[in-house]
Formats: C-alpha cells, structure tokens, sequence
C-alpha cells in the first residue's frame, strides 16, 4: 500500500516543482525518517541543465543550528570521498528555511525496495547477485573509512548503513549514500528517555549503547543487511523501538542456512562473524568482509544484477524514465527560452509559440508559502529555433534568388526576370528624367554569365551543346532548390546542407 501510495504521489505532481537556489525540486521518490528524495534539475548557464537527486532533510533538523552547523562539517569532510561505489554528493543549499543534499541521480532502486517486492513476489535475488551487491556496498564503505585529507584520515563511518542508503543501478553497478549524516544527528535523534531514534534494526550494540564507533560499526550494519537479503526475512526489527533493542543487544542469530538451506556453511561463517557484537571478533575492514565473502561463494557479474534489478523494479524503473523525459525536455525549453527569447517576424520558418495556459495546473500545494509552478509543455523545435529560423530563412531566400538567377545562361535579348523586376523597381524608386524618352535598359552581356567546364560540357547532350543551354547547377544546387523540405505537420525545415 504505500508503494502505491508513493506512486500515485509521483504521476499526480510529477509536473510540479518548487525553486530554491539554482535547483528545480520536483516530484518525491521516497521519504525516511530525516529526509525526503525528490527528483531535481541543477539548472546553470549557456543552457546547462542536469537530472540530479535532492534529500530535502526535514524541518526539525533544518531549523536546528546546532544539527545544521554539525552537517555542513560533515559535508565537508565526506566530500573528499570518491569511489565509482559510492553516491557523489554535488552540492550543498541551505537557504529559504531547508537543508538540501543535492547528489548524483541514479536510475535504479535502492535495496530496500527491491528486497520489499522480492519478499512480496518470492523472487528471492540468487546468491551471487547478492554476494556482488554486498561486496560492492562494502568497497564503498572502505573508501570512506580510509579516506583522507592532505594526508590525514579522517576515519569516516556511516553510522547508517540500511538498505535504504544501498542504491542499485540499472547498470548493475551498487553504490552507497548518504555519508556524513547520522553523524550530525546523533544528539537529534535521542529522545527525553534517553533512547536513540531511528533505524535501531541496523544499528551496532555500541552504537545503540552510546559507545565509541569506528569502521567495525558499519560492518555489523552491513552484516544485518546481509543476513536479511540472503533470508529475506528482518533479523532484529520489532514494531516496538524498545524491543528492537533488546533483539540487537541479546537475541540469538541464528545463521541464514537455518531459514534458507540451500545457502553453503561458509557463508555462515562469513555473516556470523561480522555480526558478532563484540568488534573485536569482527572483520577488521569492509574489504576483508568483502574479501571473505568472495571466497564463501562466487560473485555474480554486473550482467546479472542488471537483469534482476530490471526484472523486479521493471514498472517503476518505466515510470521513472518516462517522467525523466518529461523533465529533462521542460529543464532545456526554460534553459532555450533564456538563451534565444521568442520573436515574433515574417519568415516562413517561424511558428510563433504561445505560452502554455495554467488553467489545467494539477498543483496541489495547500499551506506552504513557496508557489508550485506547474512545469511549461515543451514546444516544437521549430518554436525554440524562432529567430535562428528567421535567419535561416532570409538566407535561403537569397539562395533561391540566386539560383533562379543562375539557372541558365541566357539567350541573346533575353532579361531574367528577377532582374526585370529589380529595375523595375529601381525605376519607381528613381524619378524618371523630364524627357518622355524611355529609360534605357543594360545589355545583357553586362549581367554574370555562368562558368561551365569544357569537361562538363561534353558531357552534355548533344542537342543542349548545340543551343548552347548546357545544365550547369552542382548537386547542392540541385539538392538546394528549394533549401527546405515540409515535414508531416506541414511546418518547413531548412536542408542543414544548405546552410
């Protein structure tokens, strides 16, 4: 039901969006407990536009000083992470009263997702797809932990890891996100009574207990991720906050063979030593986990998490791509709109463009003071190419004229006709002497006579040779006359090999 939810939410203001800054914030993609992800556009100058990811953190942490000054260190810190595992964080906007993150668009799922449907289906992801989307996270909590700055390591844990912050690509490709932000909101997120907030099922004992944390932290959290993707059941979630608890703290792990046999004893050993509650017993780096897992079992290839991922989000990794579409085209009409303002003109090849009407707006915005802008339909090319399409077409204007002008050669005592009309026109312009004389007219032989090749002339008909009228327009020319073509709406399109 709240996949539904979520979907309906998405189609209904998919055309909607708010500004903040250089940002677009369109439609939401998922909320949690902090935050909420929205679809974005990072609109920048000469017409840049990009599809991006926006956490919008919710107000209770945007209007604290203390959390807000505490995330933009981390921020700062965790910036200096790169890793093709790791979600690229691009920005960071705090202004109008919220705190954004602004990262790297993914198109995929995050794991949470995805082990949801697999859960509600039984299509339980194969071992090796799991083993490769788990030694992926882990290499991308590695670099984190042994990051560094000007040669310092700046002993960076997640706090969070979750199948939340575990994005699958479409490519096949996993990656992890969200880094720097339990940090900041650790005196947040504990209650009067003293308890922590938040996703306590993924959390470590000496997390929940208050205790130092370092990268051994993150790996029992990847181990509980681990657990319940090779399950495909919930290891220590509890309706009740104080029961979950009292499940990390002292319940028995049984090991992932005992709920599905088909899995090998290796690993076994492998996921129960990583979520010993002791960190001393556990791996001592996210590679060694990583590595560990890989000799248990075979790592599946990109290949093979691509077509399970595509398999099981394939109706809401559709629907995403459509609206992506839709996005992308409205981010570059505004962006063309900036740059070549419409113009209204005479030319042939332009269609002057109305503004769409609002009248239709499907905005559902209620209490909040910023205006939901419904998104402009996107317009013809034709309409965004206005004035270079009235340029273009003087040009081909004057290119029609002189082809009409250099056709052929003419015959003695005969005037082209556009040359006629030029003195005509000249003539009304010109007041004509006092004498009722006729004005005369130039001799033909001072208009320019077209060059033709000897080679080419003999290549013509015998007959033309003789009168003289020998074809002499190029392939362009010919392909030239006339510079456009009409398309099936009937609207002229200028030849580009004309220009």
């Amino acid at each position: 039901m709240k996949v539904m939810v979520e979907r309906a939410k998405t189609e209904t203001t998919s055309h909607a969006y708010r500004t903040i800054g250089r940002y677009r914030v369109y439609s939401e993609l998922a909320s949690g407990g902090m935050a909420t992800v929205h679809l974005g556009c990072m609109l920048g100058p000469a017409g840049f536009s990009k599809v991006v990811a926006i956490k919008c953190l919710h107000a209770e942490f945007a209007l604290e000083n203390e959390f807000v000054a505490m995330f933009l260190d981390e921020a700062r810190l965790t910036s200096s992470i790169h890793h093709p595992n790791v979600v690229a964080s691009l920005d960071v906007v705090a202004e109008q009263g919220e705190l954004l993150i602004v990262m790297e668009y993914i198109h995929g799922e995050s794991l949470a997702a995805l082990l949801r449907s697999s859960r509600q289906t039984g299509n339980v992801a194969p071992l090796p797809v799991v083993v490769r989307i788990m030694c992926d996270a882990l290499e991308g909590l590695h670099a984190a932990h042994v990051a560094s700055l000007a040669g310092r390591c700046l002993n960076i844990v997640h706090r969070d890891v979750s199948p939340q912050n575990i994005m699958i690509g479409a490519d096949g490709n996993t990656r992890v996100l969200d880094f720097g932000i339990a940090q900041a909101a650790m005196r947040s997120r504990v209650s009067a009574g003293g308890l922590i907030k938040g996703k306590l099922a993924y959390m470590s004992p000496e997390q929940i207990q208050n205790h130092a944390v370092d990268a051994r932290t993150d790996i029992f959290a990847a181990g509980v991720v681990l657990w319940e993707a090779l399950t495909g059941k919930r290891l220590f979630f509890a309706q009740d906050a104080r029961e979950t608890v009292n499940r990390v703290l002292n319940k028995s792990i049984a090991p992932p063979s005992a709920i599905a046999p088909s899995l090998p004893a290796e690993i076994d050993r492998v996921v129960l030593k990583a979520l010993s509650r002791d960190p001393e017993q556990r791996f001592d780096s996210a590679h060694d986990f990583a590595e560990a897992l890989r000799k248990a079992s075979s790592e599946g290839s990109r290949r093979a998490v691509s077509d399970w991922v595509s398999h099981v989000a394939k109706d809401s990794l559709s629907r995403r791509l459509d609206l992506l579409e839709t996005l992308e085209a409205s981010a570059i009409h505004a962006q063309a709109e900036a740059a070549f303002p419409i113009v209204t003109g005479s030319s042939p090849f332009h269609v002057p463009f109305s503004p769409p009407s609002t009248a239709d707006s499907t905005s559902t915005q209620t209490t909040s003071t910023r205006a939901i802008v419904p998104a402009p339909s996107v317009p013809s090319r034709v309409a965004r190419w206005g004035p270079i399409g009235a340029a273009l077409g003087g040009l081909a204007a004057l290119g029609i004229a002189w082809a009409v002008v250099t056709k052929r050669p003419p015959t003695p005592g005969e005037l082209r006709p556009p040359a006629k009309e030029v003195l005509a026109a000249a003539a009304v312009v010109a007041p004509a002497p006092a004498s009722s004389a006729p004005v005369p007219l130039p001799k033909v032989e001072s208009l320019p006579q077209p060059v033709v090749s000897e080679a080419k002339a003999k290549r013509a008909p015998a007959k033309l040779r003789a009168t003289g009228a020998v074809e002499t327009r190029s392939p362009r020319a010919k392909a030239c006359n006339p510079p456009y073509r009409l398309d099936a709406s009937g609207v002229r399109r200028v030849k580009l090999e004309c220009l």
